[in-house]
């Protein structure tokens, strides 16, 4: 059976969904725009919308929402230093403290470029800008992620050169080399790794029969840590923003 595609409901490649469309602006979370597109309160082209499906040409069409022209946002950067107590969520159901309590009002909702769990510390970077995220948290940017580890009893040789070989942590998860620096007889480790899995350098050192006492991340590709204070956010620099949109691992 064919069915005849209206200009409505045929998508260009430059189209997006109109609920997607306010999110992308910022207005919204995706779930949120459905409600307000729901409510009545978005025009395209001077007529209600209520279909958070309809699909919109961002160039062509003008959108309204509450008698207001929708415009694309201003992205942001953020670097913070999470301490290690705080989760990397928006809203946590056992009320503990979350990143968003440290975060200054700018005015728009950011999002954390990947996480860190609630016992880990360090840089943690924020933003606006999805495509930015996206680029960076992707297991083909190959952007450089440096964490100092503290492991219950020394590292032992033989483990340190199994890391930087490319070790498996499970059957069929085969990870990338690591770099592995050791100081104080394998008391204190400094990991660099270029994929994000889940908790990876827990569980890289766990494998070994290791328990990791503090895990603390310093860089993420060309943005360190530096002396920012537990708690303490700062703008990313220009060329730190440039360096980490293209891909580009800036070596110190």
């Amino acid at each position: 059976m064919n069915v005849r595609m209206t200009p409505q409901t045929r998508k260009t490649r430059a189209q997006v969904s109109l609920a997607r469309l306010l999110s992308k602006f910022g207005l919204a979370s995706r779930s949120e725009a459905c409600g307000i597109i729901a409510a009545g309160r978005v025009k395209v082209n001077g007529v209600v919308v209520r279909s958070a499906e309809r699909w919109i040409d961002p160039h062509a069409d003008r959108v309204m929402v509450d008698g207001r022209p929708l415009r694309p946002r201003q992205f942001v950067y953020i670097a913070m230093h999470k301490p290690a107590g705080v989760v990397t969520t928006r809203s946590d159901e056992h009320a503990r403290p979350t990143v968003y309590r440290l975060l200054p009002d700018v005015g728009c909702r950011l999002f954390p470029v990947g996480r860190l769990d609630k016992e880990t510390s360090g840089l943690l970077l924020f933003t606006n800008d999805t495509r930015f995220g996206e680029r960076i948290t992707s297991p083909d940017s190959g952007i450089a992620k440096t964490y100092v580890v503290h492991p219950d009893i020394p590292l032992a040789e033989g483990h340190r050169r199994i890391m930087e070989e490319g070790m498996e942590l499970r059957r069929g998860e085969r990870l990338l080399p690591a770099q592995v620096v050791c100081k104080d007889g394998g008391r204190i480790c400094e990991i660099t790794i270029r994929e994000g899995r889940n908790r990876q350098v827990r569980r890289m050192f766990a494998a070994f029969g290791y328990v990791v006492s503090s895990l603390h991340r310093t860089r993420i590709g060309p943005v360190k840590l530096g002396a920012l204070a537990p708690g303490m956010v700062r703008p990313l620099l220009p060329g730190e923003i440039k360096a980490l949109s293209s891909c580009r691992e800036v070596r110190p």
